[in-house]
């Protein structure tokens, strides 16, 4: 035993040094991480799993305008309300489990991008949110700056280009049926596929074929338009392909080029094409095969590069059981077919796009008009038959007409009021619930106001697109949105 106790006695300077030496080493490790979160230019934040803040470094003091000190034990809910940034990186990586990069504003009018990662002990329950926040303001600024002058830049041509282009016939949606046809735009610009955009009359038809030529490699070469169903059948094969000189009597002196030599190396849009002849159909089905056509009167054949969007609201497959439309032309053209539904079965973009034309009128005639509740309500829930081409003209129409700034329900169009009373159905938001005994039933007032907030913010979900938006929309903060959806059971369940 005194042997071991020896030996023990021997070695214990020896495990002393050893262990002095390790705490000198990790004191050395963590006195050199404090240096680094301390002295990094980028804010270094660290959250329990409930949002508390533990620490953060000394660059808040200039990016966020707070000492470290005063924001230690606070919850980022609580510092998102005072507008401290916007919105909060934590709240959003704890909302939606996982890493997440986004770009934030603070009170001292810096632009940072954070990228905020959630740490997991072993049981997957998120301990930690770690976040890093690098100051983007002066790049962000340059950004803007080279934006708009491209936009300045793209403004000038377009209206060089193309004089006659309406500001407002542009695409706004928030709708997810609009949203996965719009997706898929960008990839049809970098092809010469042909399109056939179907579609009720007025959904908007010709403005995604504007947007398609105008999102392509070739958007400063011609775009042509026709209305195959407004051009007499016998003026319209001269229309598009031409004719030589004396090709038929009347025809002028030195012949005349059709539209398809007009487009040539930029695109054709042929609308309403359900209404093209059957002789004709034969005709543009060579041009598509082949890529040439002859003009009237003429003896060779002219070669073309053209990329053809036609466009109808009837329904090609029934015509064709009809025989009055070709099948094998139906197949040329149906190589990239877009659908656009109604307007009474995506209302999510009503109310966009009463925004979007109430402001282009209001510039347009030098007037501040707003909508009143009641207006938006019924305007929303309208079936508009007319679609997208009659909910703009009625937008102009009560803009116009209005004697007041805020637009109310007698500006409205009687037969859009009285669409309601025929089906005995009210446009306002709420409607009375009555007890058996047919008097209206009364509930606590607490659950008046919850019932009353819910409805609000799902309003408010389906006609924004983000949290911002929302909070806009309804007056609060995004963290206040956060915490009633979450409330109320309304945040998406992935």
């Amino acid at each position: 035993m005194k042997q071991a106790s020896s030996h023990i006695s021997d070695r214990m300077p020896s495990l002393n040094n050893q262990l002095k030496q390790e705490v000198e080493l990790y004191q050395t490790a963590i006195d050199d991480l404090q240096a680094i979160f301390d002295n990094s230019y980028d804010v270094l934040y660290v959250a329990d799993g409930k949002g508390k803040t533990l620490r953060v470094s000394s660059a808040c003091q200039v990016l966020w305008g707070e000492e470290p000190e005063d924001l230690i034990g606070k919850s980022v809910y609580e510092l998102e309300e005072k507008g401290i940034f916007q919105p909060s990186a934590t709240r959003i990586a704890l909302e939606q489990g996982k890493k997440v990069h986004i770009i934030q504003r603070t009170k001292e009018g810096r632009t940072l991008m954070v990228v905020s990662t959630p740490i997991r002990d072993s049981e997957d329950n998120i301990t930690r949110v770690v976040n890093a926040s690098r100051d983007m303001t002066e790049s962000h600024k340059l950004e803007e700056e080279l934006n708009e002058m491209k936009m300045l830049i793209d403004g000038y041509r377009n209206q060089l280009s193309r004089p006659g282009t309406n500001s407002q016939d542009k695409l706004i949606y928030r709708s997810r049926s609009m949203n996965d046809i719009i997706s898929i735009l960008p990839r049809l610009g970098t092809v010469d596929s042909t399109v056939l955009i179907t579609g009720d009359s007025g959904v908007g038809k010709e403005v995604v074929a504007n947007y398609i030529h105008e999102n392509s490699p070739g958007d400063d070469n011609p775009f042509i338009k026709i209305n195959c169903a407004s051009i007499p059948e016998a003026l319209l094969e001269s229309e598009l392909f031409g004719y030589e000189q004396g090709a038929f009597t009347g025809a002028g002196k030195k012949g005349k080029a059709g539209l398809f030599e007009l487009a040539n190396e930029g695109t054709l849009f042929l609308d309403e094409i359900g209404d093209m002849p059957l002789q004709l159909q034969g005709k543009l089905l060579r041009v598509l095969q082949e890529g040439e056509f002859m003009r009237i009167g003429g003896q060779k054949p002219i070669h073309v590069k053209v990329r053809i969007i036609a466009a109808t609201n009837q329904n090609l497959e029934e015509k064709i059981k009809e025989n009055l439309f070709r099948r094998d032309l139906f197949y040329r053209l149906n190589v990239i077919p877009i659908d656009i539904p109604p307007l009474r079965d995506r209302k999510e973009d009503i109310f966009p796009l009463i925004q979007h034309f109430l402001e282009g009128f209001s510039s347009k005639f030098n007037m501040k008009k707003v909508l009143s509740q009641d207006v938006i309500n019924l305007l929303e829930e309208y079936s508009w038959p007319g679609n997208v081409r009659e909910l703009k003209n009625i937008v102009e129409r009560i803009v116009v007409i209005s004697n007041s700034q805020e637009i109310n329900l007698e500006t409205i169009p009687s037969y859009i009021k009285d669409s309601f009373v025929k089906q005995k159905k009210s446009p306002l938001i709420f409607h009375e619930d009555r007890g058996s005994n047919g008097s209206e039933s009364i509930i606590p007032l607490k659950e008046a106001v919850m019932q009353t907030e819910s409805h609000f913010i799902q309003r408010a979900a389906r006609q924004c697109s983000n949290l911002t938006q929302m909070a806009q929309l309804l007056g609060v903060n995004q963290s206040t949105v956060s915490r009633k959806m979450q409330k109320y059971g309304l945040l998406d369940k992935e």
